[in-house]
Formats: structure tokens, C-alpha cells, sequence
């Protein structure tokens, strides 16, 4: 099996030469892979071994596949640290999934390809992910009743409380606000209280009349939804009190 051309994939450096690298391509049965010093970075490369180091494991983009010499063009340059977390977040999220399927065949006693045709198929498709699954699971044992047959669910619910913690997820957001009336401060802390009176919400100011403030749910939809509901009630409280409003979502 070979990757595409354009295609990202993780690599571990197993050999640096003064003019390239050879790589295993982790996802492709460790296949090897070559690296020439003209794409091991986007600026110019005095010493090679400053920029990579052995059994370093990162992403790189496939340049070229030559199946008839088996030889795997890649680069390193060209990959933006963004796309290089995203990549190894995702292939993380995927072998953490798999171990998770292989010790649920061990303790089941079944064929690996049995228990994925079985528990995760159903669980991806239902929910879109299977990690994203078991932690619903996690937080509602009652969902998978209809998803998968009966005798595969309390393996899967034991598997689930050995297995998977869930945690809670957090959105945050800038408020800036700003009151000129004699009570000003007493105003925007009555504001304020909206937001402390919330349970898993903060509140702390920043300086320049801004405010850090946190949404905590299990999920980051409840999360979204809890944020939603206070800016809301903030943004109509603000206008009685006369303070003014301005709400900024911090992405991360």
C-alpha cells in the first residue's frame, strides 16, 4: 500500500545524511521514504541535522510515489505547524482507537476485525467518530442500546469505565465593557453576576475594561450553548444598565 501524492503522513526519521533523510512512514507499515535537503525546510539548510533528529517523529507531504522502484518521495517543507498538529492529533486519536478495539477483542475473546465490524462501524456511523462515541458512553451508558447488539454492550460499557475520562471542555471569550455612569463599577458587576452565578463559569478581568470569560460543559456544543445564552441575557442586561457591550470568542 503507498500514499497518494499531495497526501500528508507521519514519518519517523530513522537515518540523516548530509544531503537527505530516510523516514518510515508510520501508516504504511513503516515503509521507507526519502527526504532530499532541498525540502527538509523552507529556508536554506547549513547543517542538516540542526533542523531534523533521529527517531524524530513528524509530518511530511508526499512529493512523489514511484511504485515500479518502490521509492517514496517526501517533504517537510511546505507543512505548517497547524497542519502538522492537526495530522498527528488525528493519527494519536486514531491509534489510541485502535488499542482500544485490540483490548476489547483480547478481553472479548473475538477477532479484531470482528469486534470493529461489530462495535466501532456501528459507533462511527452513529456518531461520527468512535473516541467521540465512548465518551458519550461515558456519559451516557443508556445511548448505545440501538447502536450495536445486545451482547457487545456491557463489554463495551466495561471497557468504557476502564478505559475512558471524559473531560470537560471549555470555551472562552473576551468581554469588554465600559459604563460611564457615577456607579459604573457597581453596574458592571451586577453584569457580571450573571456569568458567576453560572455554574463552571469565571469571570476575571484583564485590564483596559476587559474580561476573560469561561464556558465549561462536558461537551463543547454544551459549552457553545451555555456561552450563547449568557451573552445573550448579557448583551439585553447590559442595555438597561446602560454599559456598553462588546463580545469576542477566543478561537484556540
Amino acid at each position: 500500500m503507498y500514499p497518494e501524492s499531495g497526501e500528508l503522513v507521519v514519518v519517523k526519521v530513522v537515518q540523516i545524511l548530509n544531503y537527505g533523510v530516510f523516514v518510515e512512514l508510520i501508516e504504511f507499515n513503516n515503509a521507507k521514504g526519502f527526504i532530499h535537503i532541498s525540502n527538509v525546510s523552507s529556508s536554506w539548510v547549513k547543517n542538516i541535522r540542526n533542523i531534523v533528529k533521529m527517531n524524530q517523529v513528524r509530518v511530511a507531504k508526499v512529493v512523489n510515489v514511484d511504485r515500479n522502484r518502490n521509492q517514496i518521495d517526501l517533504a517537510f517543507a511546505g507543512v505548517s505547524p497547524q497542519r502538522e498538529r492537526q495530522k498527528l492529533t488525528e493519527f494519536k486519536q486514531v491509534n489510541r482507537e485502535e488499542k482500544l478495539i485490540q483490548l476489547l477483542a483480547k478481553e472479548t475473546n473475538k477477532p479484531f476485525n470482528e469486534v470493529w465490524e461489530n462495535v466501532a462501524d456501528p459507533l462511527i456511523n452513529e456518531y461520527g467518530g468512535l473516541y467521540k462515541a465512548l465518551e458519550k458512553i461515558a456519559l451516557n451508558k443508556n445511548i448505545i442500546e440501538n447502536v450495536i447488539a445486545k451482547e457487545w454492550i456491557n463489554p463495551v460499557i466495561d471497557l468504557v469505565d476502564k478505559n475512558i475520562v471524559v473531560s470537560k471542555k471549555t470555551l472562552k471569550a473576551n468581554l469588554k465593557l465600559l459604563c460611564f455612569e457615577s456607579d459604573g463599577v457597581e453596574r458592571i458587576k451586577e453584569l457580571l453576576s450573571i456569568i458567576l452565578s453560572t455554574p463552571d463559569c469565571t469571570v476575571a478581568y484583564t485590564g483596559a475594561g476587559v474580561y476573560l470569560a469561561t464556558f465549561t460543559a462536558w461537551t463543547f456544543k454544551e459549552s457553545e450553548k451555555i456561552m450563547d445564552e449568557l451573552i445573550s441575557q448579557l448583551e439585553k442586561k447590559s442595555k438597561q444598565l446602560n454599559i456598553k457591550f462588546e463580545f469576542t470568542k477566543i478561537e484556540e
